[in-house]
């Protein structure tokens, strides 16, 4: 019997429908992760009216793929494998906002790429596994007629990364195997480190939670580094690499004023045990009236001759109660923390801006 009219849209769309829930069921299997920790997994879906399922040699028409800061999905034009192709404004990761929509690659192909803390993204830790998770969400467009002819779908999609624990103080904390600790752009002799508790090694892990103290170590590693002095002249705290984005806070200001100590926090600049290198404590914190927990640091980084004194411009002041000291002697330079420093003399000096992190800030253990 052929069944027409509106019984067989009826049919078409019921079709579509279990074949939706059907590559829901085939990502909720599993992950399929690599040697380094990586997750790439993708959502089989039905290929015709006769309902068959595709060969593996037809390719996946959902590929996901995991970097060291975001999700990366390619969705075939062909979603179906029907003939009829979907348009990248119809596809959506997490949200349907601009920012987190797919955009043209070639001719049959879309990529939505997003940072793991955007578009609704969803962090979970198993005992072995740091998880991102999110939807990738196919919403038809409706014609002017007011019609479509494509099912709405809703396809898991995941990002899985290898925990390994590392001992600080004696908490264990996770780690994900390779986040970048520093990034400079070009080639620069100036570094921004996370140390352990101790300040004898660099730390791996890049997890902690609001209580535990951060230890920063900047440094000036130049063919010449024995005669110049370090100095961190601003740092800011943002949720992205990028040190303009919004919220952000300054934490180092006005030429190595260290401001986040004012705030009745634990952060203080080390007593110096190289000239070259500067060590700096700082409280865990996360910006307010913003739900994602991720925190890079971008600082403005000056090596001196070593000769040189202290000065407005080049010092490393702490506040401590009832007033603000120099790290390296002679407290009166930092008397201008509370105005606006300004140089007495125009001196140039190397410098550059490196930038740490991801790091992950919870709130709970």
């Amino acid at each position: 019997m052929v069944i027409t009219g509106p019984l067989a849209s009826l049919a078409l769309l019921i079709s579509l429908a279990f074949g939706v829930a059907d590559a829901i069921r085939t990502l909720k299997d599993g992950p399929m992760i690599d040697a380094e920790g990586r997750e790439y997994k993708s959502a089989p879906l039905r290929t015709d009216a006769d309902n068959s399922w595709p060969n593996f040699n037809d390719g996946p028409t959902v590929r996901v793929e995991c970097s060291e800061v975001s999700m990366i999905v390619t969705v075939k034009a062909d979603l179906y494998k029907n003939g009829y192709l979907v348009s990248p404004g119809e596809l959506f990761l997490g949200e349907e906002t601009s920012w987190c929509g797919a955009v043209a690659s070639g001719d049959s192909e879309y990529v939505i790429e997003a940072d793991l803390q955007d578009c609704g993204t969803k962090l979970s830790i198993s005992e072995d596994s740091i998880i991102y998770s999110n939807q990738l969400v196919f919403s038809p467009a409706v014609t002017y007629r007011g019609i479509t002819r494509m099912a709405h779908a809703v396809v898991p999609v995941s990002c899985y990364y290898k925990r390994r624990h590392t001992v600080s103080s004696n908490a264990q904390q996770p780690s994900l195997l390779f986040f970048p600790a520093t990034y400079s752009p070009g080639s620069s002799a100036f570094s921004l480190r996370l140390m352990s508790d101790d300040w004898t090694r660099e730390l791996s892990s890049r997890y902690f939670y609001l209580g535990d103290l951060l230890h920063l170590e900047a440094s000036y590693h130049g063919p010449d580094s024995g005669q110049r002095r370090l100095f961190i002249n601003s740092c800011v705290a943002t949720l992205t690499p990028d040190a303009t984005s919004v919220p952000r806070y300054y934490f180092i200001e006005n030429h190595g004023c260290l401001t986040d100590s004012r705030e009745g926090s634990n952060s203080l600049f080390q007593p110096r045990n190289r000239a070259d290198s500067l060590q700096l404590q700082l409280d865990t914190f996360l910006l307010q009236e913003d739900s994602r927990n991720s925190i890079y640091i971008t600082c403005q980084l000056e090596a001196t001759p070593a000769i040189w004194r202290s000065s407005p411009i080049n010092k490393a002041c702490n506040y401590i109660y009832p007033r603000w000291k120099n790290v390296d002697g002679n407290d009166g330079v930092c008397q201008c923390c509370d105005t606006t420093c300004t140089p007495s003399v125009s001196d140039p000096v190397l410098g550059d801006t490196v930038v740490l992190g991801p790091m992950m800030i919870f709130t709970n253990k």
